[in-house]
Order: C-alpha cells, then sequence, then structure tokens
C-alpha cells in the first residue's frame, strides 16, 4: 500500500470521545477505552449536547454485536436476561469480550481509508461544479454564510477542523443532517434538472431529526449502556437478530447512489443508519479535514418502525392510513416540542394509552427488567437516580437549515418506568390541568389589555398573553422537576398530588395578582371584547379564577 494512501486514525485506538469523568474532570477517549471506563464515566462531553444520543447509539451498536457474536444468537428470553443480569451485577462490560469484537473490524473504523472509511464513501465525488463543500457544512451551529454575523466561530477557524472533531460531527451528520437539496454525485440516478431533492414521503433529515429521541440515563455511562441495551421486547426480539449488521460489518461498503428503502432487520441497523452518503476530504498532511462531499443515502419512512426504533414513543396515525390507502393504522414517532420542558410531554412517555403501548422501547425495556425482578434499588445504583433524557434538533425552511436543538433531563423514580405506577397518571393529569390553569391566566392578561384600549387580538394584547405564558411556564419548571424527582413509591399519590396542586394554584394566583398590581387598568374602565361581550378588570378577575379553580379542582 503506498504511503499517500496509508489508512490513518482509528477510532478504536485514537481518543476522539470527550467524557465527563466520575470527579467532574473531563478525558477524550478512544472508543474502545470508552467500554473499558464506562463505570467511570458520567457522560460525552460533545461539541453539541445532541451528539450525545448519536454517539450513544454507536456505541450501544458495538455493545449489541459484541456480545452477539460470543453469545449462541438463538439464547431464549431466559438467557437473555441472565446475561444482561450477570454484567450489571459485574459492574463493568467484559473487556476481552469487547476487545475481541474491536480488533476483529479494527479495519473498519479508520476515519481515513482508500477502500472503507468509517460510515463513508470511498470516492465519493461530486458530478459537476465542485470539488467539495465547505467544512462548515457539516457543523450544526455554524450560519450560511449570509447568516455569519450573528456566529460565535470565527469564519478563519473553519478553513479546517482536527480529525476527532471530524469525527464526532460525522456520526452526528448520519443522525440529524438537514434535508433540503443536495447536489448530486458520481453515481446518484436520482438527479432532477442538475440537483438531489428530498425524496416524497420518506425522510429528508437524518433519522434522528424526524424521531423523538429518548434514553434512559444511569448514574454512569455503563449504566446507561446497560439500561438502553433492549434485548427483547414483547413479541419482539432485539438482541442477535439475523442480518442486523452495522455498516463497518457488511461484505461491501455503501455505494453511490441513494437507497430508498433498506432492509432493517433490527436496532443495529437502525442505531446505524447510513441516512447520507459521506466522504470527508483532508489536507495535504492528513492532519485536519477541509470539506466533504454529502448527498443523500439510505431513505427510509418513519411508519411502523418501532419493532427496530427503541428510543421513541409512537402514535397512531389515521391521516397516513388514509393517506397511503392501508387497511391498519400506522404507527408514526412522537417528536419533540422545542418550546415545551421535557415534563409537559410526559404522557406519550410514560403512559399506555387504552391499553396500547406506544412507549419508547427503552422505557419498557427497564420495566421488564424490574418484573423480572433483575433490576432493583440496590447500592450499586445508588437508590437507581435514573432520569429520562430527551434530545433533537428541530428545521426550518423545509428542514434545510437547523432552527434549535433540544436537549431536556428529567429525574425520576425507576417506579416510574412501570405502566401501573399511579404516580403516572397523577403527574400526566396534573400536567394537563396545569396547561389549563397557565391558559386562564393568559387569557386574563389578554383581557385585562383589552379594558386597556389593545385589540382583543394579535398586538399587545397578544403580546403580553403569550409573555405571561412563558414567565409561568418558567416559574413552574423547578416545582415540577423537584416534585417529580420526589414522587417516590412512598408517598401517599393522593396526597401528594393535592399539595403539588395547590403549589401550582398559589404560584399561578401570585403571578397573576402582580400583573394586576402593575397593570393600567381602572378600575372603571370597560370595552367591548367581542364575543366576550362587554369586559371590564372585575369581569376579567372573575372568568380568571372560575376558569383557573376548575382546571385544578379547587
Amino acid at each position: 500500500m503506498n504511503e499517500d494512501v496509508k489508512p490513518i486514525w482509528n477510532l478504536i485506538d485514537r481518543p476522539w470521545l470527550p467524557c465527563v469523568c466520575d470527579d467532574g474532570g473531563g478525558k477524550s477517549l478512544s472508543l474502545r477505552n470508552l467500554f473499558h471506563e464506562a463505570p467511570h464515566i458520567r457522560s460525552f462531553a460533545g461539541d453539541l449536547p445532541q451528539q450525545s444520543v448519536a454517539l450513544l447509539r454507536l456505541a450501544l451498536a458495538v455493545l449489541y454485536r459484541a456480545y452477539a457474536l460470543r453469545y449462541d444468537g438463538d439464547m431464549n428470553e431466559r438467557d437473555l436476561r441472565e446475561m444482561w443480569s450477570y454484567t450489571w451485577q459485574q459492574g463493568r462490560f467484559d473487556t476481552e469480550i469487547i476487545d475481541e469484537y474491536l480488533d476483529g473490524f479494527h479495519d473498519r473504523f479508520y476515519l481515513i481509508h482508500p477502500t472503507r472509511p468509517f460510515y463513508q464513501v470511498p470516492g465519493l465525488s461530486y458530478a459537476a461544479g465542485k470539488d467539495m463543500d465547505a467544512v462548515g457544512e457539516m457543523i450544526a451551529d455554524v450560519p450560511k454564510p449570509d447568516k455569519f454575523l450573528f456566529s460565535m466561530r470565527s469564519q478563519k477557524a473553519l478553513d479546517g477542523i482536527d480529525l476527532a472533531q471530524a469525527a464526532r460531527w460525522l456520526v452526528f451528520l448520519q443522525a440529524f443532517d438537514t434535508a433540503g437539496i443536495k447536489s448530486p454525485v458520481v453515481g446518484n440516478t436520482h438527479v432532477n434538472k442538475g440537483k438531489v431533492y428530498a425524496p416524497k414521503g420518506a425522510i429528508g433529515t437524518g433519522w434522528l431529526g424526524a424521531v423523538g429521541p429518548v434514553f434512559v440515563e444511569g448514574g454512569n455511562l455503563f449504566e446507561t449502556l446497560m439500561l438502553n441495551w433492549c434485548l427483547y421486547g414483547g413479541q419482539t426480539r432485539m438482541f442477535g437478530v439475523p442480518d442486523d449488521l452495522p455498516p463497518w460489518e457488511l461484505d461491501e461498503p455503501a455505494g453511490d447512489d441513494l437507497d430508498m428503502h433498506p432492509s432493517l432487520h433490527g436496532p443495529v441497523g437502525m442505531m446505524t443508519l447510513q441516512s447520507r452518503r459521506i466522504r470527508l476530504i483532508p489536507d495535504a498532511d492528513r492532519t485536519r479535514i477541509i470539506g466533504l462531499v454529502d448527498c443523500y443515502g439510505d431513505i427510509v419512512t418513519p411508519i411502523n418502525k418501532d419493532d427496530v426504533e427503541t428510543m421513541t414513543a409512537w402514535r397512531e396515525s389515521p391521516a397516513q392510513q388514509k393517506k397511503l390507502g392501508l387497511s391498519t393504522t400506522p404507527l408514526m414517532p412522537v417528536t419533540h416540542n422545542a418550546g415545551r420542558a421535557l415534563w409537559r410531554g410526559l404522557a406519550p412517555i410514560l403512559e399506555v394509552d387504552g391499553g396500547k403501548d406506544r412507549r419508547p422501547a427503552v422505557i419498557r425495556w427497564v420495566e421488564t427488567l424490574q418484573e423480572a425482578k433483575v433490576l432493583e434499588k440496590d447500592a450499586h445504583m445508588l437508590s437507581l437516580g435514573l432520569s429520562i433524557h430527551a434530545q433533537g434538533m428541530t428545521y426550518g425552511t423545509q428542514s434545510s437549515v437547523y432552527e434549535t436543538g433540544i436537549d431536556d433531563t428529567l429525574a425520576l423514580d425507576m417506579a416510574f418506568l412501570r405502566k401501573d405506577y399511579p404516580a403516572i397518571d397523577a403527574v400526566t393529569k396534573l400536567v394537563s390541568a396545569t396547561d389549563d390553569a397557565v391558559r386562564a391566566l393568559a387569557n386574563y392578561v389578554q383581557n385585562l389589555r383589552v379594558v386597556a384600549g389593545d385589540k382583543s387580538s394579535g398586538g399587545p394584547a397578544q403580546s403580553a398573553a403569550d409573555q405571561i405564558r412563558e414567565e409561568t411556564y418558567g416559574r413552574l419548571d423547578g416545582l415540577f422537576r423537584d416534585r417529580i424527582a420526589g414522587f417516590t413509591p412512598d408517598e401517599d399519590v393522593e396526597s401528594y398530588g393535592n399539595a403539588w396542586r395547590d403549589e401550582v394554584y398559589r404560584t399561578i394566583v401570585a403571578i397573576g395578582r402582580n400583573y394586576e398590581d402593575d397593570d393600567d387598568v381602572s378600575a372603571f374602565s370597560q370595552r367591548d371584547a367581542g364575543r366576550m361581550g362587554t369586559m371590564n378588570a372585575d369581569r376579567a378577575r372573575r372568568l380568571f379564577y372560575g376558569a383557573l379553580n376548575k382546571a385544578l379542582k379547587r
């Protein structure tokens, strides 16, 4: 092999994964050392929070395959539980199993390689017009050139990035890349007037951009990986699934052309989906990445992927059933709302609706472990201080640009990951009641502004209502997080919920009174409020308390 094409920068041995250690310090680890030191690592600490879920899925794919190749693929559920329980009790992974696997595929983890570059297509090139895209195109927090005035980054600093950083953004890009128009690459057969568009009816962004990624977080990375290592669920087998392979185990790398409906056999294929055809371009010294070639790759639809995707909740979609002419109602992933805290969207994550369990598989897996008595509160897990961690990206302008990132963590008792835990119903009902109560407060503020002379819709009145709504949710955020974290099985559900409800009531009343005290509305003023009739301060107040009492059942 010529020196100029010699593979360099192997992710198994090179440090490229920034992590927070259990002592609060930081270090950068290779993929091998990540598993060796997992009990002493708290979390990932990448360039962007949302890199964490993409890197976690990569590590999980390695974990699935390393143990599947060591153990018999025909293991029954009891065998799988025993394997999981033994590993859990050891408090660490079997490094011999991990090392044997990584050594066996060592040549498939080079960032730069003439024939098998990691997560890339060798020799990929644009068909015409340009040699490469700027390296900033793969970095999510780099704006387009015309918006660079508002960036905290220097454009000069983006002439190139080091190989470790490029490896992290490569994994992120396969998971979260934007949609929109792409430049065609040589070999792409889906070119329309010199451009490649996101296929209709399929996902244009990376896979994780179209779902609501959720994972269970333990006290360290070993626990987090174990808690998200779903081995089976219901009638679905997730461990050792035939042909469920990551790209580095395939005999041939992905071709240049996109694949409209690649076969997905299990969670490993889903976690390592090559949604893009990418090639990173190094500088002459091969010490930095200075550009890339990027086009559409494995294209999937989000419908009925609940048997292979473990980290999102699901919902039935009659609209998709009608649109596609299906005989049954398909399942679609539940996505995150960037404008809402995680505690406001707990219902689809924790609740079983009408006997249909659409919770994320990782939630159901922890429930399975509890039911089998292989996961209980013990000294090993420090009384199981679990968290639900939601991450994701939102997009703008036909998903062609990143809009904002989602990163929210909610601490709760392990019991919340059991569908029969009474506190789940109490919490989701209180969240719904709180939404109604905040709406009552926003209407009150809007009515006061109408009395002051503002128009009933839009303008200052609507702006004041939106502002008070945001302020109220901000004030309630700490209360809900503390109350959810403290809602343990030894608490009486009714009395705990009532005390919590009272706190919500007092908070909202106080905000309403403060606003009224600071407002410039005369007690004698009255205005026509349209369908609401004549409005004055006293009537606005009575409507507010009536709606508040109804919402919070007082």
